[in-house]
């Protein structure tokens, strides 16, 4: 998916995905300052190609009528049947004005799918300024864009009317996909049942007999989640910002050729899979500048995944945050909270895959308290974020079924906003617990700097089963999870998360399906399909664990609140 941007007389200025099927009336900005219809537009620039080369035209609407619309002469030098058609009809009478409008839908695919491959942000201007872009076309059948690597190569890549686009960009084929492929598994790759017949596709996994699934194969059936990509490989593409070629492509290489040289070689020029499924639009609303400043160095970076309305909590934290620090650990410490948008209207009640489930306990009673005071949350939020420059919002719906998208928000702000060299460790905690840098610093001498840097730590969840019950908050339905044992995972809580593989998770993210997953849960799968490493680490403390497993009370790097005393 890609982004193209427009900008309107009036100076609004807005970016359009373009996916295989355009909308040119969608706009992906989602602050509504970003959101101009292209159709309003007085002015747009179209980028086109001519036989020279490079070259522009502008189709021009007036407020007067279509009639005194105007088109760069250099547009008719594009070489297409559909252009030529269109010269007849304005040799026949038929007006030009009305010729621009309509070659303006017809090459919407062909032309607007090319976005710009190097732009400063001075070109992203009015037209009426003089402003004249340059575009250019890479290599054939593939979309040159913008940022088409992860993660960009400088934070001015991605900014929009001063917000933050951390949606994934991918380039992709100029052909449109025929049809999507859907891979399918036999059951002996699945369960090993070699004298049973038949395939079956993911989503048809959870009509198979549940008796199959004490037999299931490991690690292979966890590795159909959705997407099954070659993950190391199209995570090595997308940071060298190669093309993608979709499989369907004629004369594309075949996985088999293209894999079997490695992605390190300098010959290496596009890779063959399929674009992401899973790269839903996140945009920044606003990012902290307390943490990860250019030219300061780390010893860790603590992101707390805080509910919007929990501005106790993070009162809290920042209070017991300057004692952990005045205690001398040390430590250079960045400190942020993420948090989202409120939520408008339904208080605890949410739809969980068909299943309507009320939220309990003090979530869900703040969900009910703050109903439709969407107005009054925002304005103790911004003041909040005038007096503590600490607030990473987003534009997701900040609830607990949404910590997954606060999740991939958050990978993709660490790998984006904090260079890697500059951090030693990054951790992310629920703003319920707290952490001891003391602790971290130990850790930090004593974990081997490659195991550190290239590995998840946390309390490892070796035998958890998945919910079936509606009644429970962590319910998981057989078609997000046909699977009962949940692959090994670093309970949420608490991870620490090496920063060389910060950016590699924050692209496989894109590519790991996360509807309805719980978000440790979902770091593990992604972690698996990447091959990263998860270990234990004896000192991360979740809930009432460190009452009944730590009667010692030996010193705990992580634990609830209420055993870290301020005083």
């Amino acid at each position: 998916m890609e982004c193209v941007t427009a900008t309107t007389s009036s100076g609004i200025q807005g970016r359009i995905y373009v996916d295989e099927v355009s909308d040119l009336s969608h706009t992906c900005g989602k602050p509504a300052a970003a959101k101009a219809s292209i159709l309003e537009a007085l002015s747009f620039q179209i980028p086109t190609l001519g036989a020279g080369g490079h070259s522009t035209a502008t189709a021009s609407h007036s407020n007067k009528g279509l009639g005194e619309a105007t088109m760069s002469p250099k547009l008719m030098a594009y070489p297409s049947r559909r252009i030529r058609r269109l010269e007849a009809l304005a040799r026949n009478g038929v007006s030009c004005g009305l010729v621009a409008i309509i070659l303006f839908f017809i090459i919407e695919v062909q032309i607007l799918s090319s976005s710009i491959d190097h732009i400063p942000r001075k070109q992203l201007q009015l037209i009426e300024e003089g402003e004249v872009k340059e575009y250019k076309i890479g290599m054939e059948n593939t979309i040159p864009s913008t940022v088409c690597r992860w993660p960009p190569s400088e934070i001015g890549n991605i900014v929009v009317k001063e917000v933050f686009n951390i949606t994934l960009c991918v380039r992709g084929s100029l052909q449109p996909r025929r049809r999507k492929r859907t891979k399918a598994y036999t059951l002996n790759e699945l369960f090993g049942l070699s004298k049973m017949t038949g395939s079956f596709a993911f989503d048809e996994f959870s009509l198979l007999p549940r008796r199959f699934w004490g037999r299931m194969r490991v690690p292979e059936a966890y590795l159909t989640y959705p997407q099954d990509v070659p993950m190391t490989d199209v995570v090595e593409g997308i940071k060298r910002g190669l093309p993608v070629l979709e499989p369907n492509i004629p004369n594309a290489p075949t996985p088999d050729v293209l894999y079997s040289s490695s992605l390190q070689q300098a010959d290496v020029t596009h890779v063959a899979f399929q674009m992401p499924d899973y790269n839903f639009p996140i945009t920044i609303l606003s990012a902290p500048k307390s943490a990860c400043r250019e030219g300061e160095q780390y010893d860790l970076v603590v992101v707390f995944k805080s509910a919007l309305l929990a501005w106790n909590a993070r009162s809290s934290i920042r209070e017991y945050m300057h004692y952990e620090k005045s205690r001398g650990s040390g430590m250079k410490v960045g400190v942020v909270f993420s948090v989202g948008l409120p939520r408008k209207h339904g208080g605890r009640m949410f739809d969980r895959d068909g299943e309507v489930i009320s939220l309990p306990g003090s979530a869900g009673d703040l969900l009910e308290m703050y109903d439709g005071r969407e107005a009054e949350v925002m304005a103790r939020i911004y003041k909040e974020m005038q007096m503590c420059d600490d607030i990473l919002l987003a534009d997701y719906e900040d609830t607990y079924y949404n910590l997954t998208w606060k999740t991939v928000t958050n990978y993709r702000w660490m790998s984006a906003f904090c260079r890697v060299e500059d951090v030693k460790l990054f951790m992310t905690m629920d703003d319920d617990h707290r952490v001891n840098l003391s602790m971290v610093a130990a850790f930090l001498n004593r974990v081997p700097q490659y195991t550190r840097r290239n590995s998840i730590f946390g309390s490892v969840a070796r035998r958890d089963f998945a919910h079936r019950s509606p009644r429970n908050k962590l319910y998981l339905s057989f078609r997000e999870f046909p699977w009962d044992r949940m692959y090994p995972y670093a309970r949420g809580f608490a991870q620490l998360v090496g920063p060389d593989i910060v950016a590699d998770i924050a692209i496989a993210t894109a590519y790991t399906r996360y509807n309805y997953a719980p978000e440790d849960v979902y770091i593990g799968m992604v972690a698996l399909k990447l091959g990263i490493p998860i270990y234990e680490e004896a000192t991360m403390y979740d809930h009432d664990l460190y009452r009944r497993r730590n009667r010692k009370r030996r010193p705990a790097m992580i634990a609830l609140a209420e055993y870290f005393p301020t005083t």
